[in-house]
Protein backbone atom coordinates (compact mmCIF):
# COMPACT_ATOMS: atom_id res chain seq x y z
CA UNK A 1 0.00 0.00 0.00
CA UNK A 2 1.20 3.44 -0.97
CA UNK A 3 2.30 5.48 2.58
CA UNK A 4 0.39 8.36 0.87
CA UNK A 5 -3.00 6.33 0.55
CA UNK A 6 -4.92 6.50 3.98
CA UNK A 7 -4.40 3.58 6.73
CA UNK A 8 -7.76 2.31 8.31
CA UNK A 9 -8.63 0.07 10.88
CA UNK A 10 -12.18 -1.20 11.98
CA UNK A 11 -12.66 -3.35 14.59
CA UNK A 12 -16.45 -3.94 15.67
CA UNK A 13 -17.67 -0.45 16.84
CA UNK A 14 -13.79 1.47 16.28
CA UNK A 15 -13.18 2.67 13.54
CA UNK A 16 -9.31 4.60 13.17
CA UNK A 17 -8.48 6.20 10.01
CA UNK A 18 -4.96 8.04 9.59
CA UNK A 19 -4.53 10.16 6.26
CA UNK A 20 -1.21 12.36 5.62
CA UNK A 21 -0.12 11.67 9.50
CA UNK A 22 -3.60 12.80 10.95
CA UNK A 23 -5.64 10.53 12.91
CA UNK A 24 -9.26 10.39 13.19
CA UNK A 25 -10.81 7.70 15.66
CA UNK A 26 -14.01 7.10 15.47
CA UNK A 27 -16.53 5.35 17.63
CA UNK A 28 -20.31 4.75 16.58
CA UNK A 29 -20.93 6.70 19.29
CA UNK A 30 -18.63 9.61 18.43
CA UNK A 31 -15.83 10.98 16.50
CA UNK A 32 -12.23 12.44 18.09
CA UNK A 33 -9.86 14.22 16.23
CA UNK A 34 -8.31 15.10 14.02
CA UNK A 35 -4.91 14.54 16.05
CA UNK A 36 -1.50 14.24 14.30
CA UNK A 37 0.10 10.80 14.22
CA UNK A 38 3.23 12.26 15.59
CA UNK A 39 2.09 13.69 18.87
CA UNK A 40 -0.21 10.10 19.29
CA UNK A 41 0.40 7.51 21.67
CA UNK A 42 -1.81 4.76 22.86
CA UNK A 43 -1.69 2.78 26.50
CA UNK A 44 -2.90 -0.04 27.06
CA UNK A 45 -4.13 -1.11 30.50
CA UNK A 46 -5.59 -5.07 31.10
CA UNK A 47 -8.76 -5.06 32.83
CA UNK A 48 -10.90 -7.74 34.70
CA UNK A 49 -12.96 -9.87 32.37
CA UNK A 50 -11.02 -10.53 29.56
CA UNK A 51 -10.97 -6.68 28.62
CA UNK A 52 -8.48 -4.43 27.78
CA UNK A 53 -9.19 -0.56 27.77
CA UNK A 54 -7.24 1.56 25.13
CA UNK A 55 -6.73 5.08 26.24
CA UNK A 56 -5.63 7.32 23.01
CA UNK A 57 -3.72 10.46 24.11
CA UNK A 58 -1.04 13.09 23.51
CA UNK A 59 2.36 12.10 23.71
CA UNK A 60 4.76 14.03 25.96
CA UNK A 61 8.02 12.86 24.50
CA UNK A 62 7.34 12.59 19.90
CA UNK A 63 10.37 9.88 20.00
CA UNK A 64 8.18 7.35 22.56
CA UNK A 65 6.77 4.31 21.18
CA UNK A 66 2.68 4.78 19.81
CA UNK A 67 1.93 1.77 21.36
CA UNK A 68 2.81 0.57 25.26
CA UNK A 69 1.55 -0.66 27.66
CA UNK A 70 2.65 1.48 30.90
CA UNK A 71 0.15 5.12 31.41
CA UNK A 72 1.55 8.39 30.53
CA UNK A 73 0.74 11.34 31.97
CA UNK A 74 -0.36 12.72 28.85
CA UNK A 75 -3.81 13.85 28.22
CA UNK A 76 -6.36 11.17 27.00
CA UNK A 77 -8.53 12.12 24.48
CA UNK A 78 -10.15 8.90 23.74
CA UNK A 79 -10.84 5.56 26.01
CA UNK A 80 -12.42 2.05 24.20
CA UNK A 81 -12.48 -1.01 26.35
CA UNK A 82 -12.01 -4.43 23.61
CA UNK A 83 -11.79 -8.03 24.10
CA UNK A 84 -8.25 -8.63 25.72
CA UNK A 85 -8.18 -11.30 22.66
CA UNK A 86 -8.38 -8.67 19.75
CA UNK A 87 -5.17 -6.87 21.59
CA UNK A 88 -2.91 -8.19 19.15
CA UNK A 89 -4.83 -7.10 16.34
CA UNK A 90 -4.96 -3.63 17.62
CA UNK A 91 -1.00 -3.67 18.41
CA UNK A 92 -0.36 -4.99 14.81
CA UNK A 93 -2.32 -1.39 13.84
CA UNK A 94 -0.23 0.70 15.91
CA UNK A 95 2.99 -0.75 14.52
CA UNK A 96 2.12 0.22 11.00
CA UNK A 97 0.94 3.57 12.33
CA UNK A 98 4.38 3.98 14.73
CA UNK A 99 6.42 3.33 10.78
CA UNK A 100 4.29 5.90 9.15
CA UNK A 101 5.07 8.24 11.99
CA UNK A 102 8.68 7.16 12.13
CA UNK A 103 8.09 6.30 15.77
CA UNK A 104 9.72 3.62 17.52
CA UNK A 105 7.52 0.26 17.78
CA UNK A 106 7.27 -0.86 21.83
CA UNK A 107 8.98 -4.24 22.52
Amino acid sequence: MDPAEPRVFRQERVHNQVDRGILEAFRRSNVDGPYPLDWVTVRAEARRGGVTRLYFGIAEDLGEPIHGSEPGAAPVFFRHEIPTADEPLYRASFAELAHLAHRPIAS
